[in-house]
């Protein structure tokens, strides 16, 4: 199955695509968590971190060219409160919006997501990845961990919210399988 995967950027070709994945995978994972109107601006907020030349978005395709993963990364915002004591004037990008179908989970693909994440990390120079994840999401926490986060603050409640950080490499990973194409940061 993995080896009919591709990688793409995001681009205007697959920005209505790759909205579609996401807005659907998000209400998959939250359902009514989350109000009619914060999907509203998340559709917002996806519209311009695809646009933006200072983040990037990655799908995964099957050989169909159906999105079956996706991953974003962009500068840190500081719009999280109890996050503002931990980074302050960090070269610091979030990663988000990472999300496996389930038929394609344990296929290494989102670690290939991630790669390519921290590759386009590198080119931009950001020294530390920060995300946040919730306990009630299936695999999401372990699956950073073993990608080298550790915890920087938990937040109890319904959301469950583990907030988590990286340092960044000096030197890239080896990426492996992976077509020139996409290897251009």
């Amino acid at each position: 199955m993995i080896e009919n995967i591709t990688f793409k950027q995001v681009d205007k070709a697959l920005t209505l695509k790759a909205k579609t994945f996401i807005m659907q995978e998000c209400y998959s994972n939250y359902s009514t968590r989350i109000t009619t109107k914060q999907y509203k601006v998340l559709a917002l907020k996806l519209d311009k971190l695809i646009k933006d030349k200072n983040n990037a978005f990655f799908v995964a395709l099957n050989e169909k060219d159906e999105i079956v993963g996706s991953i974003s990364i962009s500068a840190y915002d500081n719009r999280i409160e109890v996050l503002k004591k931990y980074y302050k004037n960090e070269n610091l990008a979030e990663i988000g919006r990472c999300y496996i179908l389930k038929k394609y989970r344990r296929y290494k693909i989102a670690s290939k997501l991630f790669n390519l994440a921290t590759l386009f990390a590198l080119k931009k120079n950001y020294q530390k990845l920060y995300l946040h994840t919730h306990y009630f999401l299936d695999g999401g926490f372990s699956f950073w961990k073993k990608m080298g986060f550790e915890i920087t603050y938990e937040e109890k409640g319904i959301w469950e919210t583990i907030h988590m950080q990286k340092l960044i490499p000096a030197q890239p990973y080896e990426y492996k399988n992976l077509s020139t194409s996409y290897m251009e940061y």
